[in-house]
Formats: C-alpha cells, sequence, structure tokens
C-alpha cells in the first residue's frame, strides 16, 4: 500500500516537474521567436509609411528594441503579445506612444497609440539580401592581355538573379546565376568578331571580394573581382543643420547601391544614388497629407566620414556623418538561384 502511495508521489512529483520545464521552454521559444529585425508598414494620414523595428535579447534574459535609431522602453513579449514604448521629440517635446501587438504566423500587428490618436502596424521579418548583388570590377588575363570588365547581378521581385556582363571586346550574355552556399555560379555565352563561345563561372564571395575561375574548352581563367563603392556601403548617421536646429537620421546604402534614408524613424527609399569617385549624389521624397517635399543631396567621402549640401525648396542645410560598425553578425543568406 506503501509502495503504491509513494509511486503516485513519485509520479505526481515528475509531472509537476515535467509540466515546469515544458513552460519555461515555451518562454524561451516565445522569446527567440521575436528577437530580429521587422520591416514595419504603417498608413500615416493615407500614406505607406516604412520603418525598422530591431528586438534584441539581454545576458539577462529581458529584451531591448530600436525603432530605427531610437531605442524603446518597457519591450516585453509575453504569450506572443508585444509591448513596447517609443519616445520621439518634437519642437523642444518629448512624445510617447504605446505599441501593443500579437505574433501570429511569421507577422506582427498591432496598433501604436499617442495623444493624437491610433495607428495601424503590420510588420514582417526582414530578409538579408544576396551577397552577390551589386556592380563587380573585374580583372582578369588572357595570354598577354589583361582585361577589365563589369558584372552587376540584380534581383527580381520573386527573388531570381539577373546579370549583365559588360567589357571592351565583344558581346557577353549571362544567365543560369546562382548563389548558394556561399558560391556564385553563372554562364556566361560570348561573341567576339567571328567566334562564339560557352563559359561558366564558379566563384566564392568574401565581404566585398570575389575570387572565381572561368572554364571553357579553351581552359581556365582566373577571376578576381571587387565590389563597386564599398566605401559608401553601409550604414551612416548623418547630422543635418538648419535654421531649425539639429536633427539626426540614418542613412542605410545596400550592396547593390539601393538603400534607406531614416529620419524620425520613418524611411524612405532613395533615388537615383551616384558614386563618381568620392562625390556622392542621391535623392529622397517626403510626403505628409497631400504635401510631398524632395530633397537631393550632394557631398564627399572622407574614409569612413561625409559632408555635404541637402537641398530643397527651403534652401540647403548642411550636412556631417560618420559610419556605424556592424557590433552584430547577421545571418547566413539563403541560397538564391536564377
Amino acid at each position: 500500500m506503501k509502495q503504491m502511495e509513494t509511486g503516485k508521489k513519485s509520479g505526481k512529483y515528475i509531472f509537476i516537474i515535467g509540466l515546469i520545464l515544458l513552460v519555461q521552454t515555451s518562454f524561451v521559444f516565445a522569446a527567440e521567436d521575436i528577437v530580429g529585425s521587422w520591416q514595419i508598414t504603417m498608413d500615416f494620414n493615407g500614406r505607406q509609411m516604412m520603418a525598422t523595428l530591431t528586438i534584441t535579447k539581454n545576458e539577462d534574459g529581458t529584451l531591448s528594441g530600436k525603432w530605427g535609431s531610437g531605442d524603446l522602453s518597457n519591450v516585453k513579449f509575453e504569450d506572443g503579445k508585444l509591448t513596447f514604448q517609443r519616445t520621439t521629440r518634437m519642437r523642444d517635446e518629448d512624445m510617447t506612444s504605446d505599441f501593443s501587438g500579437t505574433l501570429k504566423d511569421g507577422v506582427i500587428t498591432g496598433t501604436m497609440s499617442n495623444d493624437f490618436g491610433d495607428m495601424d502596424v503590420k510588420a514582417v521579418r526582414k530578409k538579408p539580401k544576396c551577397p552577390a548583388l551589386g556592380q563587380w570590377d573585374i580583372n582578369f588575363s588572357v595570354g598577354d592581355m589583361d582585361i577589365e570588365a563589369k558584372l552587376t547581378i540584380s534581383q527580381t521581385k520573386e527573388g531570381k538573379l539577373e546579370g549583365k556582363w559588360t567589357e571592351s571586346m565583344g558581346e557577353h550574355k549571362v544567365s543560369d546565376i546562382k548563389f548558394e552556399d556561399g558560391k556564385l555560379t553563372l554562364t556566361r555565352k560570348s561573341k567576339i568578331e567571328d567566334m562564339e563561345f560557352e563559359s561558366n563561372f564558379t566563384g566564392t564571395i568574401k565581404d566585398n571580394e570575389l575570387t572565381g575561375t572561368l572554364s571553357s574548352d579553351m581552359g581556365d581563367i582566373p577571376i578576381k573581382a571587387k565590389r563597386f563603392g564599398t566605401a559608401l556601403i553601409g550604414t551612416w548617421e548623418l547630422t543635418t543643420t538648419s535654421d531649425f536646429g539639429t536633427r539626426t537620421s540614418m542613412l542605410v546604402i545596400d550592396p547593390d547601391m539601393t538603400g534607406t534614408y531614416e529620419t524620425f524613424g520613418g524611411e524612405v527609399p532613395i533615388k537615383d544614388l551616384k558614386l563618381d569617385g568620392d562625390q556622392v549624389t542621391f535623392g529622397i521624397e517626403m510626403g505628409f497629407g497631400d504635401r510631398t517635399f524632395k530633397m537631393d543631396f550632394k557631398g564627399k567621402l572622407d574614409g569612413k566620414a561625409i559632408k555635404g549640401v541637402m537641398s530643397s525648396e527651403r534652401g540647403d542645410d548642411d550636412v556631417t556623418g560618420k559610419k556605424i560598425e556592424k557590433k552584430v553578425e547577421e545571418k547566413k543568406t539563403e541560397s538564391t538561384s536564377m
């Protein structure tokens, strides 16, 4: 009889311990589910606004967050519900907004509330861009000839890779571009005068350098390439000085020479980005209600610093900036093919 009671107590004890462990594990998984970078979309007075939400897990298990470049407070994620507070400064006054939302099927949906009302918010996890994107300046030798070429790789909305190969001799078309497990492969069809031939490239990408081999029936040619615009690619903290005071904004330039300009927590895509030597130009378009504002930047790169002028219908504002070094290693990019 005592053995039966002891067995029942032991079974009950094991069940309770198992339940506790299960609950603790579920909380761990829940916290991990929210950590990372999220692409936010909002409707602001009839216009769609974009922003980046970043959630990190601290050593003590608590959560921290950023909305664009600004810090969040009271970040919590419990039972699939995300809450935090965002404080912004407008005309020398602080305004606090409260967010409450849920994570379901990989999508965060919720509401941002402040004294001006409520705003619907939706966010999906940000995916890093394929490292193969961008313009690659290629150098290789055929016999005694040194040849320079450019390989430009872009990506369609469906995620497929496309490319263009240009060099001083002949016409070249690339196809079947793939990036898998850190390796870039493609097929190149060439026509030089009366000669037509096909070659295959296989190479590896490390940071902003591409090395590999171009193979054909005529043999193998070693290839070395560097990504164009490496001095500009990255995240920049810009300080704009005008008659209205000083404000900070973020400029993000991706490897394919596209990017976003972030100010007041919102992001807009930059247009017509050009880099000529150390000269940088781009434009942005911002809207509030029915009004649209256009601004054009023209500046000069100096190592990890940038200096220039932002021009608009209101006049010219001085801009200085510094490049922000990465502190957190990005997740490995998924394979992409065509």
